[in-house]
C-alpha cells in the first residue's frame, strides 16, 4: 500500500520534470554565450566566511560549500573568461518557504565585465527559464518577465517606501529613530545594519519585483561582502545588486573585489565576527588568496537561487515546493 510520502512524491513528479527542463535551459543559455561549465568541490577548507552563514561540517577539517564562489574565482584567475556552475550548496540555518538547507545555486562570472553585463544576462535568462518550463514569460504570476526591468538604488527605495534618506541616517541612533517613527521595533543592541534590515524587510522588500523584475543596487558599503566599494564621502556604497521578481530575491551580484590585501583583510574581519558570535571559524582559503595575488582580472559575478527561480516560473508557493523530497531538505 502506498504511503503518504510515496503519494506526495508521485504528486511532485510533474514539478520535477519541469525543473529538469529549466536546468537544461540554463545550460543551453550559458553554452550559447560561450561560458565554460565547471564542477567545483563540495567539501572544502573554506565554505564561505560571511558572518551570517552557518556551514555544515564534512569531516577532517572540511566543510560543505555554502557557495562555489571561491573555486569559480580561481578558475577566472587561471584564465577562464566566462564560467558558470549549477552547484549543490548547504547552509545550516536556512529554513522557511524560500529557504532550504540543501539547495541548488547557479553562479556565473564574467572577466573584464561589469554589473551591466550581469543585468543583461538576468533579463534574458529569466524569460528563457520560463520558456524552458513550457510557461509564457509574460504570464508568470506577479511578474511579467518580458517587461523592461526596473533599476533602483537602495537609497531611492528607502526614500520611496520608507520615507528615509539613508545618507542622513548614517549613525545607528538616527536610523533607529527613523525605524521607531515607522513603528518598526528595534533592539538596544542592534547594529546599524541590523536596523537597516528590519526596515528593509518591513517596508521595502515587499514592493520589489512587482509586475516586472527589479535590480536593486548600491547597497551600503558595510554590506559589500566580496564586492568593490565606491568610496563616496557623502554615501559610500557597495558595487553590487540584488535581483527581485514577484517580491522574492532571486540573485545577488558583485563587481568583484580584486585587491588581494583588501580581500585578506575582509576575510580576517569575517573570521573575527564569526568567532565573536560563537560560530564555526573555518580556515582561510589560501589557494584562493594566492590566485588573487597572481593576478585577478576585473570581474563581475552573480549567484542565483535555482529553486526560487523554478518556483517563480511555475507559479509555486516558495522554493520548498520545487524539491522532490521535501522532508530531506
Amino acid at each position: 500500500m502506498a504511503t503518504p510520502a510515496h503519494r506526495e512524491l508521485a504528486r511532485r513528479l510533474p514539478v520535477l520534470a519541469a525543473r529538469a527542463e529549466v536546468l537544461a535551459g540554463i545550460r543551453s543559455f550559458f553554452r550559447e554565450r560561450g561560458f565554460l561549465e565547471a564542477e567545483t568541490p563540495a567539501r572544502v577548507v573554506c565554505p564561505g566566511l560571511e558572518p551570517h552563514l552557518v556551514a555544515l561540517p564534512a569531516g577532517a577539517d572540511r566543510w560543505l560549500i555554502t557557495s562555489p564562489e571561491l573555486h569559480l574565482k580561481r578558475l577566472v584567475a587561471a584564465g577562464a573568461p566566462r564560467v558558470f556552475e549549477l552547484a549543490r550548496c548547504w547552509r545550516g540555518d536556512e529554513r522557511g518557504a524560500q529557504h532550504l538547507t540543501e539547495f541548488t545555486m547557479l553562479e556565473w562570472y564574467r572577466a573584464h565585465a561589469g554589473l551591466d553585463a550581469l543585468v543583461d544576462d538576468c533579463a534574458a535568462l529569466l524569460p528563457a527559464a520560463a520558456r524552458a518550463a513550457g510557461r509564457d514569460p509574460a504570464a508568470v504570476p506577479g511578474c511579467d518577465l518580458t517587461l523592461a526591468p526596473e533599476r533602483l538604488t537602495v537609497r531611492e527605495a528607502f526614500e520611496r517606501w520608507a520615507g528615509i534618506d539613508l545618507a542622513a541616517c548614517r549613525g545607528r541612533d538616527a536610523l533607529a529613530a527613523a525605524a521607531r517613527r515607522l513603528e518598526i521595533p528595534t533592539a538596544d543592541d542592534d547594529s546599524w545594519d541590523e536596523v537597516f534590515f528590519r526596515i528593509f524587510l518591513a517596508r521595502v522588500e515587499p514592493h520589489l519585483g512587482r509586475d516586472r523584475m527589479t535590480f536593486l543596487s548600491e547597497f551600503p558599503a558595510s554590506q559589500a561582502a566580496l564586492a568593490r566599494v565606491r568610496d563616496d564621502a557623502a554615501w559610500p556604497v557597495a558595487l553590487r545588486f540584488e535581483l527581485y521578481a514577484a517580491g522574492v530575491e532571486l540573485a545577488n551580484a558583485f563587481d568583484e573585489l580584486t585587491d588581494p590585501e583588501e580581500q585578506r583583510r575582509r576575510h580576517q574581519a569575517d573570521r573575527a565576527a564569526r568567532r565573536a558570535a560563537g560560530r564555526e571559524v573555518p580556515e582561510l582559503d589560501e589557494e584562493f588568496l594566492a590566485a588573487l595575488e597572481a593576478g585577478f582580472p576585473p570581474c563581475a559575478g552573480i549567484a542565483l537561487g535555482v529553486d526560487r527561480l523554478v518556483a517563480l516560473v511555475l507559479g509555486l508557493d516558495g522554493a520548498r515546493a520545487t524539491v522532490a523530497f521535501p522532508g530531506e531538505v
